[in-house]
């Protein structure tokens, strides 16, 4: 109750919803998906992960700085105009840009041996990506709509997965439809914003484009460090396990994986408040941040626990049988989001205090080790292998930004 206490209600209730509407879609796709496509069901989880990847370039890091600008600015339509278009020419430009560049590397160079089909149909989720209205709507206090979208777009993907797949031939299908649902539900959200804030799409010129991504480069390169921190060692995994066992361990990890959005999904909820409370009052902020991190530390030990002894009956649920392989991976990976949790006050303290360079710096090197750590032991021990890399590179990701925190000395509040 009392992380409930400290959370703005409305940007808690919002988010909330956002993510369990994801989670809703997830354990009810996600039998069938598993039932019907067979071995190719980790293919499409893995060509998804790939586009997750290069969809981290479309991104480029605006949603961590972009809604904070827009905040300030909205009462100002043309400076809001302005930005709006500059975030959404540029997102659009990279999108196509990657996607020819995948086409070529998959037809020409055999890049993605085995499922490169996957990857070329999954490439629509790059123009989702593009299109996504997130930061708009952040920036505008508006999560509410982005909640409605993303159900809408949900229940789209739903049904036409129910309709259409039905065989393990349709497994280039499933990426393809969920990108596609996305791109006309959240096309659809950004013309009623521009419609209902009365702005106007144009295009900016490239002169614009490029300081954008130069001005933008740090924050990008830390959500790259980052994404590759939680995904890639399933990426590597593929080249050393069969497609069966990567299904196996894309089972454990779909589960496990939502899970350990929690730990983001509270300091988004709790950033707000406290960046607040640092400029006026650090003795505040440091009461306020400590009761959140305590709380937040109690909730996801406890969620882990939950899920890590009822494994073998969330996989029965999931698959529609028991698999002693995914049940013993999801009980040791349903600790992540606890371990990620750790880490949630020292990320807080470095986005209060605008130390980008500290949170790059940080999560490379934890990145880089997880690739490392992660291909040895997937290469030796398997999806167990990857799994407990996955855990000590949590608790190391946690020591990393601590060190870095305390060795700077503009922090010198840290205690």
């Amino acid at each position: 109750m009392k992380l409930l206490k400290n959370l703005p209600f409305k940007n808690f209730v919002n988010l909330s919803l956002n993510q369990g509407i994801n989670v809703v879609a997830a354990l009810i796709i996600t039998p069938f998906l598993f039932q019907t496509l067979k071995d190719q069901y980790g293919l499409v989880t893995l060509g998804f992960t790939v586009i997750l990847l290069f969809g981290l370039l479309v991104n480029y890091g605006f949603n961590l700085n972009t809604p904070g600008k827009l905040a300030l600015i909205k009462g100002d339509r043309k400076a809001l105009e302005l930005m709006i278009n500059e975030v959404i020419s540029t997102r659009l430009l990279i999108s196509v840009v990657l996607a020819v560049m995948l086409f070529v590397s998959t037809h020409y160079f055999n890049a993605f041996s085995g499922y490169s089909v996957i990857v070329i149909f999954s490439a629509v989720q790059l123009f989702n990506d593009a299109l996504f209205p997130m930061f708009i709507l952040q920036g505008l206090d508006r999560l509410s709509w982005i909640s409605a979208a993303n159900a809408i777009s949900k229940l789209l993907y739903l049904c036409l997965v129910l309709l259409f797949i039905k065989d393990v031939a349709d497994a280039r299908w499933v990426n393809f439809i969920l990108g596609g649902t996305g791109v006309v539900v959240h096309a659809a959200l950004l013309v009623f914003i521009y419609k209902k804030e009365h702005l106007h799409f144009y295009w900016v010129g490239f002169r614009k484009i490029r300081i954008l991504l130069l001005n933008n480069f740090q924050f990008f390169s830390s959500t790259v460090a980052s994404y590759i921190l939680i995904n890639g060692g399933f990426i590597l995994l593929e080249n050393f396990v069969s497609d069966t066992e990567l299904s196996f361990y894309a089972l454990a990890q779909r589960v496990s994986f939502l899970l350990r959005m929690v730990p983001v999904f509270i300091t988004q909820a709790i950033l707000q408040k406290a960046s607040r409370l640092y400029k006026e009052d650090v003795t505040r902020f440091n009461r306020y941040l400590s009761g959140s991190y305590r709380n937040g530390l109690a909730f996801t030990f406890l969620m882990g626990l939950v899920f890590s002894m009822s494994s073998k009956w969330v996989v029965w649920v999931l698959a529609g049988k028991h698999i002693p392989m995914s049940a013993n991976l999801m009980a040791i990976l349903s600790f992540l989001p606890f371990l990620a949790m750790l880490n949630v006050s020292n990320m807080i303290r470095i986005l209060v205090a605008d130390q980008k360079q500290i949170l790059a710096k940080a999560t490379w090197v934890t990145s880089i080790l997880i690739l490392l750590s992660g291909s040895i032991s997937a290469c030796y021990f398997g999806s167990f292998g990857l799994a407990w890399v996955l855990i000590f590179g949590e608790l190391f990701n946690f020591w990393i930004h601590r060190v870095l925190l305390k060795v700077n000395k503009s922090l010198d509040y840290y205690h």
